[in-house]
């Protein structure tokens, strides 16, 4: 089964989705027995704004705030039974100072973050700030959308493709939904867009790569019986479109879900440039929590 996380970091913005993802943190925590670390960062796009009228003034109400949430969360954590709580409060920019110097100080395997800030330009900015971590980060992260502090996941989406990143995913993915029971979806998106291009041969090329997405589902179908899962509910599909926009929005609707885990991109600059990070795209996409897999899970006692 895959390893427990050990090294939590909670980001917290004060919205209801941080507080959401707080409560994550914390009940991952405890089935663990994990470090946990929250942080909360004084945004410097704020306060570059901000400083042109009143520098002083309101750099000390955003940090007073800043540690208002902290303070909160910190009490939150330790009433749940979490004791020596560290946090982390510093000013710049979100993506890069969380995934950045923060998690190069604290060493977390697990990012938790919240999906959206207070606000519509808050919602806006902090869906850049998500996707901006899971690009950073060389660890999972978790991404909270539902501000439901008590929300069960009950239905997961699984995406794979073949590769070392998906079936760690697959691994993580599997071992949740046994933990909680949920409906399982494992999907397999076949990139029919980018095989358009090759008209008039597009027919005969879908139908090999049908063939071999059927193969594909059959080794994750083999992994779970041979890891013996022990879930009741595992459903395996083939969709057709293009991966980044299938997975959060078509995929997550068709088969209810409230967890996508999707292994993170591997592509290089060039690449995400061209194509678009998957990952990054179902995190900025989808309406319901995302976890972003780049830990190295090998299944064992």
């Amino acid at each position: 089964m895959p390893l427990p996380y050990r090294r939590i970091l909670v980001a917290l913005d004060g919205s209801q989705e941080s507080k959401a993802a707080l409560a994550k943190g914390i009940e991952t925590a405890l089935a663990h027995g994990s470090t946990l670390a929250l942080c909360h960062i004084v945004d410097y796009h704020s306060i570059k704004e901000l400083r042109k009228q009143y520098p002083d003034l309101m750099l000390h109400a955003l940090n007073k705030q800043g540690s208002a949430i902290i303070t909160q969360g910190r009490e939150t954590a330790e009433s749940a039974g979490i004791h020596h709580v560290r946090i982390f409060i510093k000013e710049g920019l979100p993506k890069t100072v969380i995934a950045g110097d923060i998690a190069a100080s604290f060493q977390p395997d697990l990012i938790i973050a919240g999906g959206s800030g207070a606000g519509t330009s808050g919602k806006k900015r902090f869906g850049s700030v998500s996707a901006g971590i899971v690009r950073r980060a060389s660890c999972d992260v978790w991404i909270v959308k539902n501000s439901d502090t008590t929300a069960v996941y009950r239905s997961l989406l699984i995406a794979v493709d073949g590769s070392d990143a998906s079936k760690s995913a697959f691994h993580a993915g599997m071992s949740m939904a046994a933990r909680l029971q949920s409906r399982t979806q494992v999907v397999y998106v076949l990139n029919t867009q980018s095989l358009s291009s090759l008209e008039p041969y597009t027919e005969d090329i879908i139908s090999v790569y049908q063939e071999r997405a059927g193969e594909l589902l059959q080794e994750y179908r083999a992994l779970n019986k041979l890891e013996n899962y022990d879930l009741t509910s595992v459903h395996y599909s083939v969709e057709y479109g293009t991966p980044k926009s299938m997975i959060p929005e078509v995929a997550a609707g068709k088969y209810q879900a409230d967890l996508i885990v999707a292994g993170a991109s591997g592509m290089g600059r060039t690449e995400r440039f061209l194509l678009g990070s998957v990952s990054e795209n179902t995190v900025r996409r989808a309406s319901c929590d995302v976890l972003i897999v780049r830990n190295n899970y090998r299944p064992g006692p």
